[in-house]
């Protein structure tokens, strides 16, 4: 899967996901939230399915990325669950639905000594 680069370096690809192709417009859902975050359609998705990277500006820090990410992941799975998103499935970057912040501070300064926001998420290919 091809990551979108054309992003500022300050932010980061914290997950991609998927939904089905007849599910109600990501766009739509997430327009009135204000988190720092884009949802970049993938190159290319599976027949019947829309992938989507999820980036989130870095410029307040990794904590704030671990947060904007869980509390988005969160609310679209809370969406899958309840029927309304049909298909939604986490292809990488799950670990930040069990991102806290309790865990964030201890977590923050290692994550920014190691992540590469350049950087890839291994994801399945979608022709597999």
């Amino acid at each position: 899967m091809t990551v979108d680069t054309s992003l500022p370096a300050y932010w980061s690809h914290m997950a991609t996901l998927q939904v089905a192709e007849n599910a109600p417009n990501l766009a739509e859902i997430l327009a009135d939230l204000e988190f720092g975050f884009r949802l970049v359609p993938a190159a290319a998705s599976p027949p019947g399915l829309l992938w989507y990277q999820l980036w989130v500006d870095g410029r307040r820090g990794p904590r704030r990325c671990g947060l904007i990410a869980h509390r988005l992941l969160a609310a679209l799975q809370r969406l899958a669950d309840l029927g309304d998103l049909p298909a939604f499935r986490i292809l990488a970057g799950e670990r930040w639905l069990g991102y806290s912040t309790a865990i964030a501070a201890d977590e923050s300064s290692e994550w920014l000594a190691t992540k590469d926001k350049r950087a890839p998420l291994e994801v399945p290919d979608p022709r597999q």
